[in-house]
């Protein structure tokens, strides 16, 4: 498995989170809302063609909408190699931070 960038498993973990609903426009207001940051287009449609050849997710269009002048919205899944990424990016963070977690955050 390759590993993913923060950038990537943030995206991907959005996706995830969205369901069928995850294109371009949710997965940005989603990773704005939980994150605090806002994500370019360029950086979002980056990640996402990188998990694409990864297989970590599929796109699909959509039907064109006449309220949008005829353009189709590309739809994005989490595949079962992407689940896995994410369970295995949880797994490192979990490991690394258990212990360490305590004493950085002064025992709180």
């Amino acid at each position: 498995m390759k590993d993913l960038s923060l950038t990537e498993e943030m995206v991907l973990w959005a996706v995830w989170k969205l369901e069928a609903g995850a294109y371009g426009v949710t997965i940005r207001k989603q990773l704005a809302e939980r994150t605090g940051r806002r994500f370019p287009y360029g950086t979002l449609y980056g990640a996402l063609a990188k998990l694409a050849r990864k297989g970590l997710v599929n796109k699909t269009t959509g039907d064109p909408s006449p309220v949008r002048g005829g353009r189709s919205r590309n739809y994005y899944a989490v595949t079962d190699q992407g689940i896995e990424a994410l369970r295995m990016a949880l797994e490192l963070k979990q490991s690394l931070w258990d212990r360490e977690s305590q004493a950085l955050l002064g025992g709180r």
